[in-house]
């Protein structure tokens, strides 16, 4: 991506300026959580550290969220956990300027520190762009371009940081719950997502493990305290303010499907319906190549969920979704497969995911789509097979 070079070039400049000097009287540390837009890959959000100081003309974003896209087998590497990000330091006005293009608003939260915070804070960020350090391995719940900013400002604050409860944290939360609040508009991503996301997502996720959404931790900012060695106690954030408004995005959003999951998988159900009622009605099968056609899909469509199983996110290895996107269907549907008893495990394997509701949350249209393999199998079933 051209804005990730653009990053690279602008980092080796701006790193030379933030840290041949020392923090001066007048350096001032903000956290800054940027709004979603309509990009995939920002509708979580995104959070930066703002290190600015007026006496030596220093104002810099520092941020964990860089990638390459055009890398070597990116996307294989995404889905598998190897993907590897950069932290980057870019002056903020060229920083800001990405999100007034897409319209999306920028909140800063200028922290409330000592000047031996504020260095350690400096020197932290020193040793982690160093070129040994800079580059990590991406996962997009424990370690992340908002879990490190977070990190770099709470390991480096002398005393104790305590929360209240805002209205972000009231409630048991699952992980999928906490992924479903970005992307509720946006159908077809959340559908995916709770594709590749299996079972360990529908865990309730703690007060700091909810903080891999920016806006949970610019809340809790919001709300912290920071209790000193001599029991004292200080707001953790001294001011805060929108540095950028929301506006309006300067490129065309695409719009979404124009049918949602859960209207494509009745379609799908519909059709099937049809075609084995009209195979009842008449005595012999019809449209044999409907169940090939639907079988395969699932079977092809199996092998993401499958590689999942590999992969190195947590939340991605059990996933009960592979019971009904099964690349087993490849073989119970070819020709050459005489095996008697095949309908008899497809029809388990339905059920099973059936009952897997129980446990796991599954992507919308998956349990639809399951009443139509079921439907095909009791009909596979009853011509004997």
């Amino acid at each position: 991506m051209k804005r990730n070079i653009v990053y690279f070039y602008t980092s080796i400049v701006v790193f030379l300026t933030l840290f041949t000097f020392r923090v001066s009287a007048k350096t001032e540390i903000s956290l800054l959580t940027c709004q979603p837009h309509a990009q995939i890959y920002s509708l979580y959000g995104h959070t930066a550290i703002r290190a600015v100081d007026t006496e030596r003309g220093m104002d810099v974003a520092i941020n964990w969220g860089v990638f390459d896209a055009s890398q070597p087998n990116f996307v294989a590497n995404f889905v598998l956990g190897f993907t590897d990000y950069t932290m980057a330091i870019i002056p903020t006005e060229y920083f800001l300027r990405e999100y007034e293009y897409y319209g999306s608003a920028v909140y800063q939260q200028r922290l409330n520190l000592t000047e031996a915070e504020k260095d350690r804070i400096m020197q932290a960020l020193d040793e982690n762009y160093r070129p040994e350090n800079r580059i990590y391995r991406y996962n997009y719940i424990y370690d992340n371009c908002t879990t490190k900013a977070r990190d770099i400002i709470l390991d480096n604050i002398e005393g104790k940081v305590s929360y209240k409860e805002t209205s972000m944290q009231k409630g048991d939360k699952t992980f999928r719950d906490l992924l479903h609040w970005k992307t509720d508009d946006y159908a077809w991503c959340k559908a995916g997502n709770d594709l590749v996301i299996g079972l360990k997502a529908d865990r309730t996720a703690s007060h700091s493990e909810r903080e891999f959404l920016p806006e949970v931790l610019s809340a809790d900012f919001d709300s912290a305290t920071i209790t000193r060695a001599d029991e004292t106690q200080v707001a953790l954030v001294d001011s805060a303010f929108w540095l950028l408004p929301s506006g309006e995005p300067h490129f065309e959003v695409m719009p979404d499907f124009f049918l949602t999951p859960t209207t494509f998988a009745l379609v799908i159900l519909a059709l099937v319906l049809v075609w084995s009622l009209c195979e009842r009605k008449k005595k012999k099968r019809l449209l044999k190549g409907g169940d090939v056609t639907l079988f395969y899909i699932c079977g092809i469509a199996g092998l993401l969920p499958l590689t999942m199983v590999f992969s190195e996110h947590p939340f991605v290895r059990i996933n009960l979704e592979l019971l009904i996107l099964n690349p087993l269907w490849l073989f119970l549907m070819s020709p050459w497969t005489k095996w008697k008893h095949r309908w008899n495990v497809a029809f388990v394997m339905v059920i099973l995911f059936l009952s897997g509701n129980i446990f796991q949350s599954y992507a919308e249209g998956m349990n639809i789509l399951a009443l139509s393999l079921l439907v095909r199998i009791f009909n596979r079933i009853n011509y004997k097979e």
